[in-house]
């Protein structure tokens, strides 16, 4: 139970920390931490926090020696990454830009800078494209297991 509840702990620290965005933390500002002479205080803003995928899915953390990664993906403008899926839950945050995650069936969910969604193992097989004007850029945790890929390649 003590490795899984830091484990969480860890996980939900990267989560925040990953964004750069934020919220006040009032016992640290209470106390006069993270405080500097000249002014404000160290805020922290939850980015996101869910037990289901983008589809509705729960989802568990994969067998194995856990290993969390991080990933930051740049898409030049009416670029795309191809059909692929992912035997693990990951994040992805929209950094800059705005970024679609296409199904074979047409199926789009259109992600705009500064929004964030959860896919796992059952989340069907998808690409991942530029569908705005300029670069954009997406950051990606994953919550892996040592020796496994982090993406896996599907057929069309």
């Amino acid at each position: 139970m003590g490795s899984t509840f830091s484990f969480l702990m860890f996980f939900k620290a990267l989560i925040a920390s990953i964004s750069g965005l934020i919220i006040a933390v009032p016992a640290a500002i209470a106390d006069g931490h993270g405080t500097t002479a000249d002014g404000p205080a160290v805020e922290v803003k939850q980015i996101m926090g869910t037990s289901k995928t983008l589809e509705g899915d729960s989802f568990s953390y994969p067998e194995g020696v856990s290993e969390l990664r991080l990933y930051r993906v740049s898409f030049p403008p009416g670029t795309g990454f191809p059909l692929h899926t992912h035997p693990m839950p990951l994040t992805g945050y929209i950094q800059q830009g705005k970024i679609a995650l296409v199904k074979p069936g047409g199926k789009k969910y259109v992600f705009l800078s500064g929004e964030s969604f959860v896919i796992a193992d059952q989340t069907p097989a998808h690409t991942m494209e530029n569908v705005g004007e300029g670069y954009a850029v997406m950051l990606v945790n994953a919550v892996a297991a040592e020796g496994l890929e982090t993406v896996v390649m599907a057929k069309p």
